[in-house]
């Protein structure tokens, strides 16, 4: 995943935006899944008259893969294609071994005596390749190598980029609650990022909407980046009063000034508008899902009886941002995203209701039990009660 990241800024420092370099992007994310459920399959092949014959065996293993998964989706599909070497795959792959190096070098800085050898052994290797001229990136790659050598990658944007990625790797979301599926918020951006892609291309071709996917790809690839120093802030203490909501944002918003210096300008101003215009709605529709949507998942899948106190964090003020899909006029089926989120409010919250009345009355009141009941009630009679 931390290649994407280097991928994305080296595109959007030259401002390309070729359709082959987003469907290569596309492609890359998309296969992580598989990646995720088989292992890492970019090995190094020793015999290189080999390497075409192991890179068909994996695509066709990979395509195998999403034909079954497409086979138990009803609506949204994965679209992964076979792509022929192109030099936007060629940078991905620069950009996994540039990875690597930073990836080593964090680890040899927290002690790691075992990957000190190893880093000098991928440093040597990386420091081997030869960058063509007519290469399209021979300045971007140029660049990076020299500052390796230099053993000064993290002295440049493209390093302090990888390592601000690496700290929202340890930065844990829900944190005011025990997991029994911890999630990281780099894991969470990689999840939107993969969903509103899918979710994106149904609209576009199903709904006639005009997404701009890549726009959704890199909005969901950098919402929370502002959370890199830790600051995973629970909502119900960011917003319990005005006061709450006022100091938070100052925090925030130091945080992503020093992000500006650290990774670029063209990054950042992704980051503050991550939430602007179609594309940010989007984004912003299947981040509440994924959060309302996590609580069924911890109690149900996983058994974590203890996460239907969670449902005290669904409250419907926090839907009523949805309010502005009226104020985007390039959206075309407006009431279509609203009733999306409802429905997804009421199965979850409903099903935590009656999961285990015993056990939901431990933490809940019967008055309380009731109103939310009644609520319920409310909004699947009338769409309008869900957002006042």
């Amino acid at each position: 995943m931390l290649a994407v990241y280097l991928y994305v800024k080296i595109l959007e420092d030259r401002n390309e935006k070729a359709r082959l370099a987003i469907d290569t992007l596309m492609n890359y994310l998309l296969k992580q899944i598989i990646y995720g459920e088989t292992g890492n399959l970019a090995l190094e092949i020793t015999d290189q008259s080999q390497l075409e014959f192991y890179n068909e065996v994996i695509d066709k293993l990979i395509i195998e893969k999403f034909e079954f998964k497409n086979r138990i989706l009803a609506k949204l599909k994965y679209q992964y294609q076979v792509m022929e070497n192109n030099p936007y795959k060629e940078l991905l792959l620069f950009c996994e071994k540039v990875a690597e190096i930073a990836i080593l070098e964090k680890m040899t800085k927290r002690g790691n005596v075992e990957a000190q050898s190893y880093l000098s052994e991928q440093t040597q290797k990386i420091l081997e390749i030869t960058i063509e001229e007519n290469d399209l990136f021979y300045q971007e790659k140029r660049k990076i190598l020299q500052s390796i050598q230099a053993k000064g990658l993290g002295n440049t944007q493209y390093g302090q980029l990888l390592q601000v990625v690496l700290n929202l790797k340890d930065v844990y979301r829900y944190s005011n609650f025990t997991t029994t599926v911890p999630e990281n918020v780099l894991a969470h951006q990689y999840t939107m990022a993969v969903i509103g892609t899918v979710f994106s291309q149904y609209l576009n071709e199903e709904m006639g909407e005009t997404i701009d996917i890549y726009q959704v790809i890199v909005k969901s690839l950098f919402h929370d980046f502002g959370e890199y120093k830790g600051n995973e802030i629970i909502t119900q203490i960011k917003n319990y009063n005005e006061d709450t909501k006022k100091m938070f944002k100052m925090m925030e918003e130091a945080d992503e000034k020093d992000l500006e210096e650290k990774i670029g300008t063209n990054l950042f101003k992704i980051i503050i508008s991550a939430m602007d215009e179609q594309e940010g709605y989007i984004l912003e529709l299947m981040d509440k899902m994924l959060a309302i949507m996590k609580l069924w998942i911890e109690v149900d899948y996983m058994g974590n009886q203890t996460y239907i106190k969670g449902i005290c964090s669904i409250f419907q003020s926090r839907f009523k941002r949805f309010k502005k899909v009226e104020q985007i006029d390039s959206l075309k089926n407006k009431a279509f995203y609203l009733d999306l989120v409802r429905y997804c409010y009421i199965y979850v919250k409903e099903h935590l209701l009656e999961y285990n009345e015993e056990l939901f009355l431990k933490y809940f009141t019967k008055k309380e039990q009731w109103a939310y009941r009644e609520e319920l009630a409310e909004i699947k009679v009338d769409k309008t009660k869900f957002l006042i």
